[in-house]
């Protein structure tokens, strides 16, 4: 069926990385959403009314919730395509996150709400009044999240959108959340326990826990999270069938949203290449980073010197020190001025941010070891942290 409801709304829509193909997506599962879920908040809320269950309230009142996320999520989608203006040069991709963070603060307006009337309910138990017709709308709405989930959940996949895996994902908790409800009727069947209002207060705090998983989920790209790991080894490997490029570091990827990603990293090149047909493979790298993987990359070309042996042999002694303080430090950029007294080494050093040791310590401690080598070395030496 996804496939047929694809094909039927989304043209061309196998190309999933173009804005335009991306909003029909996310239209089409926003407007889906919003029809089913309204469906559930109408039944639910009447026969949570009618049987006095405080549980299938607070699920009609999540599903509620859910409908004005929907109608979030497709706004977001519409303003993300906006074309960039003087003011956002960058495109108005972002827009797709704080969409993200205004489902999260509904789904936590509604948990709030819910957990507070769960626990009156608790303390001042009502009958719940048992009926087969509010069982059948339960099983029911299970199988219409159910849906949901997998549709939402595809098709966030297709297009890599952050606010269609939150709704997917909310869908599935739904899920469990309305089997949840489904189970305190039926107890109430067959027993007097009255567990409405606990049911309720565990339905309200998982409902509370989604809100508080979306919300980390889109601070972090709006913050600015670390590249995916698995891209930035299919971008190495890509970079590596270059054979100008002898070394790359400075790497850096920054995300204004879903097919908004802007590249800029540092490719050693060897000095004694013709440099005009180096800076040629080095313009045609960046235009094939951008039709091969949709990022915008500028390139800076660092010139070093490959044949000199002296230079050579002291790059590998100075690496050798380096990994001596740790394993995880890496140098780049090593270059080495010959003086008739003093030779003085210029280099960078990369290091984990796991690591909290001064960037003065870490200076200090390669250049005594260096000093060791031999009196008349010097060092100017810059320590940085990765950003993948």
């Amino acid at each position: 069926m996804f496939q047929f409801i694809i094909k039927s709304f989304i043209k061309d829509y196998k190309n999933t990385d173009n804005v335009k193909v991306r909003e029909r997506y996310g239209t089409l599962c926003s407007i889906l959403s919003i029809v089913c879920n309204m469906i559930m908040v109408i039944f639910k809320l009447l026969f949570g009314f009618m049987i006095h269950s405080s549980a299938l309230c607070a699920d009609g009142f999540n599903n509620l919730s859910d409908v004005g996320s929907n109608i979030a999520t497709l706004f977001g989608f519409k303003l993300a395509i906006k074309h960039p203006d003087k003011d956002h040069p960058y495109g108005h991709g972002r827009y797709e996150y704080i969409v993200g963070l205004v489902i999260s603060f509904l789904i936590l307006l509604v948990g709030f709400s819910s957990l507070k009337d769960s626990i009156i309910k608790v303390i001042q138990p009502t009958e719940v009044l048992f009926e087969y017709s509010a069982i059948i709308v339960i099983i029911v709405s299970i199988l219409i999240k159910l849906w949901m989930y997998y549709f939402n959940n595809k098709a966030g996949d297709m297009i890599h959108s952050l606010s269609l895996k939150a709704a997917a994902r909310d869908s599935l908790n739904d899920v469990f959340t309305t089997s949840a409800t489904l189970f305190s009727l039926i107890v109430g069947l067959f027993s007097s326990i009255e567990i409405d209002g606990i049911i309720g207060v565990c339905v309200s705090l998982v409902v509370l826990k989604s809100g508080i998983d979306i919300f980390k989920d889109t601070v972090d790209p709006l913050l600015g999270m670390a590249p995916d790991k698995e891209l930035i080894n299919q971008i190495y490997e890509y970079i590596e069938l270059y054979d100008k490029v002898v070394g790359i570091h400075d790497f850096m990827i920054h995300d204004y949203g879903p097919g908004r990603k802007y590249m800029t990293f540092h490719a050693e090149v060897d000095c004694h290449e013709d440099m005009m047909e180096v800076h040629d493979q080095i313009d045609a790298l960046e235009r094939n980073l951008l039709s091969h993987f949709n990022i915008l990359t500028t390139i800076h070309m660092d010139p070093v010197d490959t044949k000199n042996e002296r230079t050579q042999q002291l790059k590998q002694e100075v690496e050798k020190i380096v990994k001596g303080i740790s394993e995880e430090y890496s140098i780049h950029d090593f270059r080495v001025i010959y003086g008739r007294e003093k030779v003085k080494f210029i280099f960078d050093v990369q290091v984990p941010f796991s690591d909290q040791t001064k960037h003065a310590v870490i200076r200090k401690i390669i250049e005594e070891k260096i000093k060791q080598l031999n009196q008349s070395y010097s060092c100017i030496i810059q320590v940085e942290h990765s950003y993948i």
